[in-house]
C-alpha cells in the first residue's frame, strides 16, 4: 500500500498543494514560538552572564527566605582576600558597584563603578583601549557612554560621591559596554581596588565573587564551601558560572516565560485551523476516488490495508510540509535577529537559538495533526463495498451528516458557555466569563452545520437576482453542506477571534479616556519641585508654552503644605494649589473645580464640615473626587492665610487642544519638557494618562491581531483549496454548462461569486460572534471601573470584512482560470 499511497500523492499532488501550504504555516508557527522560547534565554544567558562568561565558578549571597535580616552576612575585600589565597584558586573578583555623578564640561551623569585589578580578570571587564586603572585618580570607562559623553582616554572629569565630595579623576581606559540589561542603564567605570573601597565606604559591599580554578572545578567548589562555613557565612552559595546564569534567568522570568505561554496558545488556535483544512482535503479527495478506491477493494485490498493508504499519505504530506515549516521559521527567526542588530546595535548580544525539542516538536506536531486530521476521512474510506466500484459515476460529494450527539453536545456546552458568559460580565468576574467563551465557542462550532449552510443560502438568494452565474454559485456553494461548513469554519475562528480582540481593546480605550477624563481635571500639570524657580518664571515660562502648537491655553498654580483641622482636635498636614480662579477656569475641564475666595475644594481628604480651620482661618469646604495634586484654593484666600512653607513650589497647568490626536501627545509632552526644564515623567494629566493607555492597548491588539491574522491565513488557504477541488469534481458538469452557453468570464464569475459567499458569510458571522464575546469580556473585565462606555470600532471591522472577502475572491482566480481553460469537449470525456 505504499507504492499506491505515493502514487496516489504524485497523480494527485495539485489537490495536496494547500493541505502543505497550511500545516507548513501552522508548524512554523509553532516552531517560531518555542525558538522565540530558547533565543530569549540564550540571549538573557549572553546578557545576564556577561560577567561570568570566563569563569568557573561564582560564590554569591543567597540567604533563606525566612532567614532574619539581622542575622545575614555580606560579602566585603576581607572574604574576597581570603578566596584568593586558597590553593585551587587562579584569579578572583568582586562584583559591587558603587554610585556616583561624573561630571564633564557640558553634563553631568549618573555612573556606577566597579572594582578592578589587573591581576584578578579586570573584574570581568574587557579593554578596548588604554590600561587598567592603577593610581587613585584614575578610571576606565564604558565605550558607548565615553562617546555619549565626549571622554577619551587622557581626559580628566570631576566624579562625586554620595556625600557631595568631588575629585577630579582621569580616564586612562575605554572598556566594552556591558550586554547586562541590570548594569548597562548606567555608565560603567572602573577604578582600582584600593580606591574604590575608599570610594564606596560603607556600602564597599559585593553581590558576587567571580572566581577561575586551577585544576578540578569540583575540588575548588568544596574548598569554597569550607571557606565560607568556617567565615560562618551560611546563606552564601557556590555554584557553577552556567548554573548562576541560570538561576538569574530562571528569576528574571518568574521560572516561565508568560510570552511563550500566549504564543503557543495562539499557534495551537492556528494549528486546529489548518486541522479544518486537512480534513476537508482529505475529505473531498477520498470522495473523488470512491471507484478507485472500490477497485481496490474489488481485486483483494482490505479495509484496514484501504484506510493504511490514506493515513500514509496524511503522513508523508505531513512530513514534508511539517519540515518545510521548520526551516521556514528558521530563516523567519534568523531574519528578524539580523533585523534586530540592525536596528538597534545595543541588542547585539541578542541570539538565535534552536534547541534539538523545540525543532522535534513542531514536526510531531505537525505530522500527528495531519494524520489524526485524515483519519476520519480515512475512517470513511475503509467501510467502502467493492460493489461500489460498478456503480455509475457521479460529481463527488461529501454528504453533511451532522450527527445527533455532536449537535446535542453543541447545544449543551453553548448555552452553559453563554450562561456563564453572561454571569460573568453581570458580575465582573473575568475568570467565570472567559471559562464561559471556553466552553461556549466550541459548542457554536459543533452547531456551525446548522447555521452556516443555511447563512451561505439565504444570503446567496438575496445577492443572486436574475445573474445566471450568481444563481448558480449560490447553490453550489451549498451542494455541499459538510464541506462549506468546514470551510466556513476556518475562517470563522479567526474572524471571531480577531474581531473580539478590536471590539474589546476599542471598550476597554473609550472606557478607561472617559474614566481619566472624569477624575483628572486637566490635561497636563509641570510641577517645579527642585526648588529653582519662583513664580515669576513660572509665569514666563507659561507664556512660552502657550505659544506651542497644540496647546489652548496656561495658568499656573502655587502649591505649599499647611495644618488644617480637618474635624474637631484632628490637625492634619494638607497640600494646598492655590489658583487664578479666572485663569484657571481657562485651562480646567470640569467648572465644578474652580475655587472661589474663602472656598477651599478638598479633592484629597473626605470631611463631613461645611467649614474648616485652615491657618486658624475659616474657609468653606466643597467636596471633589478630582485627581490633583492638592486641594483647591484661590490666590486671594492663599494669600490672606500667611501660609509661610520653605518647601512650597510653583507649578503649570496646560490644556491641549481637542484636536491634538493621542500619538502627537508624547512629542508635546517633550517640547514642553524641553522649555521647562523638567523631566518628561515628571509631567502629568489626563491627557498624558489617556495616551499611555492608548499606545499600551494599541501595541497589544496590534500584536494579537498580527499573531491570529496566521489563522485567518491558513483558513483562506482553505477556501483556495475548495474551490480548486470544486473546479476537479465538477469537471464534466462546468464543462456542460459550457456547452450549453455558459461564457468563460460567467464561469469564472460563478467561481468567484462561490468564494465570496462562503468567506463573506464566515467573516460576517465571526464578526457577529466576535462583538458579542468582545463586549461581553470587556464588562466582565472592567466592570470594577464602574460604568463602561461601549465602542465598536466599525472601520476596522468593515476592514476586516472587506479583506476577507478581497482575499476570498483573489482565492478564486486560479481556479477559476483552470476551469475557463478547459474545452468543453475535453471536459465531457475526463472520467
Amino acid at each position: 500500500m505504499l507504492h499506491v499511497a505515493l502514487s496516489n500523492i504524485k497523480t494527485y499532488a495539485r489537490r495536496y498543494i494547500a493541505v502543505v501550504l497550511a500545516v507548513a504555516i501552522g508548524t512554523a508557527f509553532l516552531a517560531a514560538t518555542l525558538a522565540v522560547n530558547s533565543s530569549t534565554q540564550a540571549t538573557l544567558r549572553n546578557s545576564l552572564g556577561d560577567s561570568y562568561k570566563n569563569a568557573d565558578l561564582v560564590a554569591y549571597w543567597d540567604p533563606s527566605p525566612s532567614a532574619d535580616p539581622e542575622e545575614t552576612t555580606e560579602l566585603t575585600a576581607k572574604e574576597i582576600s581570603g578566596v584568593r589565597e586558597l590553593s585551587g584558586v587562579s584569579t578572583a573578583y568582586g562584583l559591587g558597584f558603587a554610585y556616583g555623578q561624573l561630571h564633564t564640561a557640558d553634563n553631568g551623569y549618573t555612573v556606577q563603578i566597579q572594582p578592578v585589578d589587573p591581576n584578578q580578570g579586570l573584574g570581568g571587564m574587557e579593554l578596548l583601549a588604554g590600561r587598567a586603572p592603577l593610581a587613585n585618580n584614575e578610571m576606565t570607562i564604558d565605550e558607548s557612554h565615553a562617546e555619549e559623553m565626549g571622554v577619551s582616554i587622557g581626559d580628566v572629569v570631576a566624579l562625586s560621591d554620595d556625600q557631595g565630595k568631588t575629585q577630579n579623576i582621569k580616564v586612562v581606559g575605554i572598556q566594552r559596554s556591558s550586554a547586562n540589561p541590570q548594569t548597562s542603564a548606567y555608565a560603567l567605570a572602573g577604578m582600582s581596588e584600593k580606591a574604590w573601597n575608599h570610594f564606596a565606604g560603607d556600602g564597599a559591599v559585593f553581590r558576587d565573587v567571580v572566581i577561575n580554578a586551577e585544576g578540578s572545578i569540583d575540588a575548588v567548589r568544596q574548598q569554597l564551601q569550607d571557606y565560607f562555613a568556617d567565615q560562618k557565612k551560611k546563606d552564601v552559595s557556590v555554584v557553577t558560572a552556567d548554573q548562576k546564569v541560570i538561576d538569574e534567568v530562571a528569576q528574571m522570568t518568574g521560572g516561565t516565560d508568560q510570552l511563550s505561554v500566549i504564543l503557543v496558545i495562539f499557534a495551537l488556535i492556528a494549528l486546529v485551523v489548518t486541522g479544518l483544512v486537512v480534513v476537508n482535503t482529505f475529505s473531498v479527495v477520498i470522495a473523488q476516488r470512491t471507484r478507485e478506491l472500490a477497485l481496490l477493494r474489488t481485486l483483494g485490498a482490505k479495509r484496514k490495508q484501504i484506510r493504511s493508504s490514506v493515513l500514509i499519505e496524511a503522513l508523508v504530506i505531513g512530513i514534508v510540509a511539517s519540515v518545510i515549516g521548520v526551516l521556514l521559521a528558521i530563516v523567519l527567526m534568523a531574519g528578524l535577529i539580523q533585523l534586530l542588530h540592525a536596528l538597534v546595535p545595543a541588542m547585539s548580544y541578542a541570539t538565535l537559538a534552536m534547541t534539538p525539542v523545540g525543532l522535534a516538536i513542531p514536526i510531531v506536531v505537525g505530522i500527528l495533526m495531519t494524520v489524526v486530521a485524515a483519519s476520519l476521512p480515512a475512517r470513511r474510506a475503509m467501510k467502502l463495498a467493492p460493489l461500489a466500484a460498478l456503480r455509475p459515476f457521479d460529481a463527488a460529494s461529501v454528504k453533511n451528516r451532522a450527527g445527533l450527539v455532536r449537535i446535542i453536545l453543541g447545544a449543551i456546552l453553548a448555552l452553559i458557555g453563554v450562561a456563564l458568559l453572561v454571569f460573568g460580565a453581570i458580575k465582573g468576574n473575568l475568570i467565570v466569563a472567559f471559562l464561559g467563551g471556553l466552553v461556549s465557542f466550541p459548542g457554536i462550532l459543533m452547531l456551525a452545520s446548522l447555521f452556516v449552510p443555511s447563512s451561505v443560502a439565504g444570503i446567496g438568494k438575496a445577492m443572486a437576482g436574475k445573474s445566471t452565474s450568481r444563481r448558480l454559485a449560490a447553490l453550489n456553494a451549498v451542494r455541499n453542506p459538510g464541506r462549506t461548513t468546514a470551510t466556513a469554519t476556518a475562517l470563522l475562528i479567526g474572524v471571531t477571534l480577531v474581531s473580539m480582540i478590536m471590539v474589546g481593546g476599542q471598550t476597554a480605550k473609550a472606557s478607561l479616556n472617559n474614566s481619566v477624563a472624569a477624575e483628572y481635571p486637566v490635561d497636563m500639570m509641570v510641577s517645579f519641585y527642585d526648588g529653582t524657580t519662583n513664580q515669576a518664571k513660572a509665569d514666563k515660562l507659561a507664556k512660552q508654552i502657550d505659544d506651542v502648537d497644540g496647546v489652548s491655553a496656561t495658568s499656573t498654580f502655587t502649591s505649599a503644605s499647611a495644618d488644617v483641622e480637618l474635624s474637631k482636635g484632628e490637625l492634619v498636614t494638607m497640600q494646598l494649589l492655590a489658583v487664578d480662579p479666572d485663569q484657571y477656569a481657562t485651562t480646567v475641564l470640569d467648572q465644578k473645580v474652580v475655587p472661589q475666595d474663602g472656598e477651599l475644594i478638598l479633592s484629597q481628604w473626605e470631611t463631613e464640615q461645611k467649614t474648616i480651620e485652615v491657618a486658624g482661618t475659616s474657609l468653606k469646604v466643597k467636596q471633589s473626587g478630582a485627581l490633583l495634586s492638592g486641594n483647591l484654593i484661590t490666590n486671594e484666600t492663599f494669600k490672606s492665610l500667611g501660609i509661610k512653607d520653605p518647601n512650597s513650589y510653583p507649578g503649570i497647568i496646560v490644556k491641549v487642544d481637542s484636536t491634538v490626536a493621542g500619538a502627537q501627545i508624547n512629542d508635546l509632552v517633550t517640547e514642553i519638557s524641553d522649555i521647562t526644564g523638567v523631566e518628561s515623567s515628571m509631567i502629568d494629566g489626563g491627557v498624558v494618562m489617556k495616551s499611555m493607555f492608548t499606545q499600551i492597548i494599541d501595541v497589544l491588539l496590534t500584536i494579537v491581531s498580527a499573531l491570529l491574522a496566521v489563522a485567518v491565513l491558513i483558513a483562506l488557504i482553505g477556501v483556495a483549496n475548495t474551490l480548486s477541488l470544486s473546479v476537479l469534481e465538477r469537471t464534466r458538469e462546468n464543462s456542460l454548462l459550457r456547452a450549453l452557453g455558459l461564457k468563460k468570464k460567467q464561469l469564472r464569475s460563478m467561481l468567484a461569486t462561490e468564494a465570496v459567499l462562503i468567506g463573506g458569510v464566515a467573516a460576517l458571522l465571526g464578526m457577529i460572534l466576535g462583538v458579542a464575546y468582545g463586549l461581553l469580556g470587556a464588562q466582565s473585565a472592567l466592570a470594577s471601573m464602574g460604568t463602561l462606555t461601549y465602542s465598536i470600532p466599525w472601520w476596522q471591522l468593515a476592514a476586516v470584512l472587506a479583506i476577507s472577502v478581497i482575499a476570498a475572491l483573489l482565492a478564486s482566480i486560479t481556479p477559476g482560470r483552470r476551469a475557463a481553460k478547459l474545452s468543453p469537449v475535453e471536459g465531457l470525456a475526463t472520467e
